[in-house]
């Protein structure tokens, strides 16, 4: 072999090497991914993993409402609430496995029933984290986890204001898994804004509950849907103009709203992002609540709650911003199902 060709050899096993060095710093993307699990069997890996260390577990129906404030240790010293919260279940076998990581404030989550025994309501449970604010649910106040950039409570009308907290940034970063693929859930926000912030222990009209879907699957939200709105939202770093449906109710002694991400490729009965980063702000949910609620009847078919009008609802106060998964229904008894929040936070808006 010539010179030359010794070269050509040399240049070759040193392409090679870079190729394979390349492959090897190309890991970590694939780590990450496994990080946000949308199987069971991942997710209660990471669940039970030592990074969770402070955990709420429920394994029969005397223990259906669990709940611990909880504080992260590293950087920006934040508290929240976590409830492990079935409260419709009157029985059933299995486990709810809720836990926190106090160093990152990652929320690992999962639940497998079977034999489950409800209360008569279409969702069996909320296992949630309290992200900011306090349930209406528990009084005022036993506690207000506070956020340096959001203060509830909170009017509508000066969270609505040009540097009001409606036009903070929430950015999260989630996977859902269930199974089997028909098991009913939603990911979603669930916020409370009532007539009286003072109120102990008790929700009524015309206090309201917003929720925000980010994934949906076998939910059939026809029932009680009145209308579209466009409402943008950042998802992986690409921003979209979403298309949202909005559910109305009667059925409650409150007025309930979702909002409900439409157009990602799927139909009514699925939706959302399974596993994603989303970033939204809030200013344009609450407005599709200025829009629906005082003009549209009841998407359940019962007459319309009189809301008086958009000035009125502008006077109502948002008193907690809570995430959770809703799982279940009257027509099964079993299934699994969880979620991780890899990191929830809330940046000031400009």
């Amino acid at each position: 072999m010539n010179a030359r060709s010794i070269a050509v050899v040399a240049v070759v096993i040193i392409v090679l090497i870079i190729l394979g060095a390349l492959l090897l710093m190309h890991k970590p993307t694939v780590k990450q991914a496994q990080e946000l699990p949308t199987n069971m069997t991942a997710l209660i890996n990471l669940c039970r993993s030592s990074q969770f260390n402070i955990t709420l577990i429920s394994t029969s129906a005397s223990q259906t409402y669990l709940s611990r404030d909880v504080t992260t240790l590293s950087g920006v010293r934040l508290s929240y609430r976590i409830e492990n919260n079935l409260y419709n279940m009157g029985s059933f076998n299995g486990i709810s496995y809720l836990a926190f990581n106090p160093l990152t404030g990652s929320v690992c989550y999962y639940g497998n029933f079977t034999n489950v025994q409800d209360k008569g309501v279409a969702q069996w449970a909320y296992p949630e984290i309290v992200v900011v604010g306090y349930k209406p649910w528990d009084g005022y106040p036993v506690y207000n986890l506070r956020n340096p950039n959001l203060t509830l409570p909170a009017k509508i009308s000066d969270l609505l204001q040009p540097n009001g907290g409606g036009y903070d940034w929430i950015k999260l970063t989630y996977s859902v898994a269930y199974a089997p693929s028909t098991f009913p859930e939603d990911f979603a926000f669930d916020i409370w804004i009532l007539y009286n912030p003072r109120e102990v222990g008790a929700v009524t009209r015309p206090d309201l509950e917003l929720m925000i879907w980010l994934f949906f699957n076998n939910t059939n939200i026809t029932w009680a849907e009145v209308g579209t709105t466009k409402i943008p939202v950042i998802v992986n770093g690409v921003y979209r103009n979403v298309t949202w449906a909005v559910l109305v109710s009667c059925n409650f002694p409150w007025t309930y709203v979702a909002v409900i991400p439409q157009d990602t490729g799927n139909t009514t009965m699925a939706g959302g992002w399974r596993t994603a980063t989303v970033e939204f702000q809030l200013a344009p949910f609450l407005n599709a609540i200025l829009q629906f609620v005082p003009n549209k009847k009841c998407g359940t078919g019962l007459s319309n709650y009189p809301i008086k009008d958009k000035a009125y609802l502008e006077n109502l106060t948002m008193v907690d911003i809570e995430l959770g998964i809703e799982f279940g229904n009257e027509y099964i008894k079993g299934g699994e199902v969880g979620y991780y929040l890899k990191g929830i936070s809330i940046l000031k808006g400009k």
